[in-house]
C-alpha cells in the first residue's frame, strides 16, 4: 500500500504541475480543503437522503467521487514538509486507538451504526462524508485523512481506490490536453458524462497495466 500511494502522490504532483508548474506557490491549502467539502456534498448527492422522494443510490459515481476527493488530499499531503500518513493508515485499518485529534463522539456515533441490528450502509456513507467535510472547513488534515481512510475501507478496498484514482487522474490528464481550463472540452460526450466512460474502461481493463492506452484511445474515438 506504501508504494501506491507514493505513486499515487508523484501523479498528483504531475498533475498539479500540468495546470500550474508553480501550484506549490500558487495554490493555498485552504483551496483544497473547499474543494474537498464541496466533492462531500457532490457524493451525498447519489446517495438517497431525501426523505421527501425516490431516490435511487449511484455506488459507482460514489467511488468516483472519493477518488477525486482522493486528488485534493493528495494535494494537501504535497504540501505539508514532512507528509505524516499515520491518520490515513488508520481509517484504512480501521484502528480507533490513540486518535488524539478525533472527537471520541463521533468514533461511537460510527461504532453504533455499524454494530446497530438496523445498521443503514448509505447513513454510514453520509455520516462519513459529512466528517470528512467538516474536517475540511476546519482545516483538519489528521481528521480528514482519518475519516477518508475509514470511508474508503467502508465503501471499497484501498486496490480498488488506487484503480480508480490512477484512471481518473488519467482522464483529468486529458481534460487538460483537450481545453478543460480554457472551458473548450466538454464533459457529455454523446449524452453521457466523460465519467460514465472512465468507469466503462476500468470494469474491461480492471488493472492499471495498458489502462492510459485504452482510455486514451477511447475518448479518441468518441472525439471523432
Amino acid at each position: 500500500m506504501e508504494e501506491k500511494i507514493k505513486h499515487c502522490l508523484e501523479l498528483q504532483d504531475q498533475l498539479n504541475r500540468k495546470i500550474n508548474e508553480n501550484w506549490k506557490n500558487v495554490r493555498k491549502k485552504e483551496d483544497f480543503y473547499r474543494a474537498i467539502w464541496l466533492e462531500c456534498a457532490e457524493a451525498v448527492e447519489s446517495l438517497p437522503w431525501k426523505w421527501w422522494k425516490k431516490v435511487e443510490p449511484d455506488i459507482e459515481n460514489l467511488e468516483i467521487e472519493l477518488a477525486d476527493i482522493f486528488h485534493f488530499v493528495l494535494s494537501l499531503l504535497l504540501l505539508e514538509k514532512k507528509p505524516d500518513l499515520t491518520y490515513l493508515y488508520k481509517g484504512l485499518n480501521e484502528d480507533f486507538t490513540q486518535l488524539l485529534d478525533i472527537e471520541g463522539d463521533y468514533i461511537n456515533h460510527y461504532l453504533a451504526q455499524v454494530y446497530t441490528k438496523e445498521k443503514d450502509l448509505y447513513q454510514e456513507y453520509i455520516f462519513l462524508f459529512e466528517r470528512i467535510a467538516e474536517k475540511a472547513l476546519r482545516q483538519h488534515l489528521n481528521g480528514v485523512l482519518f475519516f477518508f481512510g475509514l470511508l474508503t475501507r467502508k465503501l471499497m478496498d484501498f486496490d480498488r481506490l488506487y484503480l480508480l484514482y490512477v484512471g481518473k487522474n488519467i482522464l483529468n490528464h486529458i481534460r487538460q490536453e483537450m481545453g478543460y481550463k480554457s472551458g473548450e472540452y466538454k464533459k457529455l460526450i454523446n449524452g453521457l458524462e466523460d465519467n460514465k466512460y472512465l468507469v466503462k474502461v476500468i470494469k474491461e481493463v480492471n488493472s492499471i497495466e495498458n489502462l492510459e492506452e485504452k482510455l486514451r484511445k477511447t475518448f479518441e474515438n468518441l472525439g471523432e
